[in-house]
């Protein structure tokens, strides 16, 4: 399959529809590889420690300091998320529930542009790279936070 190049007056050349096509596959791929490998793991009843699975060694906070990283819990909350284990994954890792269901969206929503060439593109300027930036790191601390509140027994 041969793609063509658009070119546009200003700016960057703009994606062929097939190349278009072709990266939203790519990136549906890539998205479902990530749901594969959380669907392959069994979630650790910890709420920690599913890593280790896939051969990554224990968290070095929790070794340390007995403080759990910000990423504490991710994959055990994808694993359950993809299992349909919500609560369960919210409480693992609330950050990385929330991370698994975009990254369902984008695996669907990948194969319905790769299928149909609906472009998704208007729901990507809803916020401005800064907000997105702002929104993403009060999330990052606000599950870190209940993270670290749930390792030391608060809740």
């Amino acid at each position: 399959m041969e793609c063509e190049e658009v070119k546009v007056e200003i700016g960057m050349p703009a994606k062929s529809e097939c190349a278009r096509r072709l990266h939203a596959l790519g990136v549906s791929i890539a998205s479902l590889a990530l749901l594969s490998i959380a669907l392959l793991v069994t979630p650790s009843a910890d709420g920690i420690g599913t890593h280790t699975q896939l051969g990554l060694p224990v968290c070095g906070w929790i070794l340390a300091a007995d403080l759990p990283c910000p990423t504490c819990g991710m994959t055990t909350a994808w694993s359950h998320t993809i299992r349909g284990e919500l609560p369960s994954a919210f409480m693992a890792q609330p950050l990385g529930m929330l991370l698994a269901i975009a990254t369902i969206f984008v695996a669907i929503g990948g194969l319905i542009t790769a299928i149909t060439g609906y472009s998704f593109k208007a729901f990507l300027y809803i916020y401005t790279p800064s907000k997105v930036f702002i929104i993403v790191g009060a999330l990052t601390l606000a599950s870190w936070g209940f993270k670290i509140f749930l390792h030391r027994g608060v809740l």
